[in-house]
């Protein structure tokens, strides 16, 4: 069976908060805010499924014509190395309209490196920072 990745739809909420808990990603286990946050204004998100099964995600956000930026992309451990986050991240850039995508990653940058990329310093900037 082939992995098809497709625009997210409200019904893969419950996928995505399933892998976010098998991957400990503590911000999105709970399909309500993964619905609202994938839904919400100026979002772009994609799934990747395998049969009934969520295997995958991406979710950016962007201005439409310049500029966007990836804030989360991830991929069941079982499902990696066959070129779904690939895939993935075209899908949401694409659904940007955008000319170009920010890439910030806590996991690494094997991955990004592979991708045609210029490399830039930045920083995540959280509440209370800026006092």
């Amino acid at each position: 069976m082939r992995i098809q990745v497709r625009e997210y739809e409200p019904d893969d909420a419950d996928g995505v908060a399933r892998l976010c808990v098998e991957l400990g990603c503590a911000s999105l286990t709970d399909p309500h805010v993964v619905d609202r946050v994938f839904c919400a204004p100026g979002v772009s998100a994609a799934v990747a499924v395998h049969g009934n099964e969520v295997v995958g995600f991406a979710q950016a956000q962007g201005d439409g014509l310049l500029q966007s930026h990836l804030s989360v992309l991830a991929v069941s451990p079982a499902h990696r190395r066959r070129g779904v986050a690939r895939r993935l991240l075209q899908a949401v850039f694409a659904a940007t309209g955008t000319q170009r995508m920010d890439v910030v990653t806590d996991s690494g940058d094997a991955f990004v490196r592979t991708l045609p990329h210029r490399a830039m310093c930045g920083y995540r900037v959280h509440p209370g920072t800026t006092r």
